[in-house]
């Protein structure tokens, strides 16, 4: 009986000396789905006129003229001395206006291109149609659209529009008119509410539709000038 028993007792220490030298068996990999692939986003592309889409109620947006103007285009082709190869990449938007009152209209237009624009803003000007297209007086960091102001200081209406906004926070500022000349840009007086503001803005102009659709006037018009 105890021979029997040993007999037993020494098989099973065999068996478990014999399972503990067995390396165990890997579990089968787990399958796993691959992580999604994120479809690229491109963040939309900011408005090229927030400020047009914010200007108060008592302001009327005015779209620039349409028709081209060949001898506005010569105008400023002569102001900047633009080259001519750069005329078809250089575009110009204008309105009549009548910023000093005396009943008749001048023309004021912005320009955007290669030898007229920044980070800080477009090139601006104030012509006299009347007067051959001679131009009155010249502008830097203007951006449009321009609010011809209901409210007039020495004679003219004061000019209020946004400048810089390239590199950094745009502000909205205005000019007043002194002996026929505005003041710079650069030394205006910065606006913190335009609420109560009341005028015309001028070239309220989607300028990323326009590119799109090819509305847009460019310097080639001096081609036709007289």
């Amino acid at each position: 009986m105890k021979k029997q028993t040993l007999l037993i007792s020494a098989t099973l220490i065999a068996a478990l000396l014999s399972g503990c030298g067995a390396k165990p068996q890997a579990a089968p990999p787990t399958q796993t789905e691959p992580p999604a692939q994120e479809e690229p986003t491109t963040p939309p592309e900011a408005p090229q006129n927030t400020f047009a889409a914010s200007l108060p109620a008592g302001v009327e947006q005015l779209l620039s003229e349409t028709k081209p103007l060949p001898e506005l285009a010569k105008a400023i082709v002569d102001e900047y001395q633009i080259p001519e190869e750069e005329w078809a990449q250089t575009k110009y938007y204008y309105n009549y206006v009548d910023l000093n009152g005396d009943g008749t209209d001048e023309i004021f237009a912005i320009v955007m291109g290669p030898y007229t624009s920044g980070t800080s803003g477009d090139s601006a000007l104030w012509l006299l149609p009347y007067a051959g297209m001679a131009v009155s007086q010249t502008f830097t960091m203007f951006r449009a659209p321009i609010i011809i102001s209901d409210t007039i200081t020495n004679g003219a209406h004061e000019i209020v529009f946004q400048r810089g906004g390239g590199g950094g926070k745009a502000e909205t500022i205005h000019l007043i008119c002194s002996d026929g000349v505005y003041n710079n840009p650069s030394d205006a007086e910065v606006l913190e509410n335009i609420d109560d503001l009341t005028g015309k803005a001028i070239i309220c102009n989607d300028f990323i539709a326009d590119m799109d659709s090819g509305s847009y006037l460019t310097l080639e018009d001096a081609k036709d000038a007289a």
